[in-house]
C-alpha cells in the first residue's frame, strides 16, 4: 500500500510539473518548461522534482508565465531609494548589483520602446531600447547628496546635508531624441522619473511626432 501510495504521489507530482504555465525562451529560440526561478545570475528551471535545469541568465530571452512575457535582462544594475533617512545617513551608498532582472514591456514595436522592472528590494526602474540597441538601457535616477556621476554609484555620499534630484536619464533621453525638433528642453524639464505615465507621455510623443 505505502508503495502505491509513493507511485500515485511521484505521478501527481510529474503531472503537475509537466503541466506548468511557465517556461523560459534561450537565446537560441528553445523553450523549457517547468517552475521557473530568477536568481541573481541565474535561471533556474524545475522540470519535475528530479529534474532540474540551471542556465546563465545572460542564455535566457524571455521568461514567460500564463501567456505573459517578460524580458530577462542579466546587467548592472543602478539602484537609488526615495527614502529620505535613509539618504541622509552619514554611510548610505546607492547599491550597484550585478544581477538578473525580469522587464515589463510599456512601450513596443516603436523607434523609442520603454520597460520596467523591479530589483529584489521592489525598486521600480525604467528602461529605453532604440531599434539598434542590442538590450534595454536603464535610464538612471537617484536621490541624495554630491553625486553627480555614474562611477559615484557605490560610494558614500560625501555630503548629505541636502537632498538632490540626479536626473541623469534627462541627458539620455536628450541625446537619444536629439533627431526631434518636437522633443524641447521644456518637455525634457517636465518629466518625472518617479512616474510611469510622465516617461509614457513623453516616449509616446517622441514616436508619433518623430517618426
Amino acid at each position: 500500500m505505502k508503495v502505491a501510495i509513493l507511485i500515485l504521489f511521484v505521478l501527481f507530482s510529474v503531472n503537475a510539473f509537466t503541466q506548468s504555465n511557465e517556461y523560459i525562451v534561450k537565446n537560441n529560440g528553445d523553450t523549457v518548461t517547468g517552475e521557473v526561478k530568477i536568481l541573481a545570475k541565474q535561471i533556474k528551471v524545475i522540470r519535475t522534482p528530479a529534474d532540474t535545469v540551471i542556465l546563465n541568465s545572460e542564455d535566457v530571452r524571455l521568461f514567460v508565465r500564463k501567456n505573459t512575457a517578460k524580458i530577462v535582462l542579466r546587467l548592472i544594475l543602478y539602484g537609488y531609494t526615495d527614502n529620505i533617512d535613509e539618504i541622509q545617513s552619514t554611510s548610505y551608498r546607492n547599491p550597484v548589483y550585478d544581477t538578473t532582472i525580469l522587464l515589463t514591456s510599456i512601450i513596443s514595436g516603436e523607434k523609442l520602446n520603454l520597460f520596467s522592472g523591479k530589483d529584489k528590494r521592489k525598486v521600480v526602474y525604467f528602461f529605453v531600447q532604440r531599434q539598434e540597441d542590442a538590450a534595454p538601457i536603464q535610464l538612471l535616477y537617484s536621490i541624495g547628496g554630491d553625486m553627480p556621476e555614474k562611477a559615484s554609484w557605490g560610494h558614500p555620499y560625501q555630503y548629505v546635508n541636502y537632498i538632490t534630484h540626479h536626473r541623469i536619464f534627462e541627458s539620455q533621453l536628450r541625446d537619444m531624441t536629439s533627431d526631434c525638433e518636437y522633443i524641447t528642453e521644456g518637455y525634457l524639464k517636465m518629466l518625472d522619473y518617479r512616474f510611469e505615465s510622465s516617461l509614457k507621455k513623453f516616449i509616446v510623443r517622441y514616436n508619433k511626432k518623430c517618426k
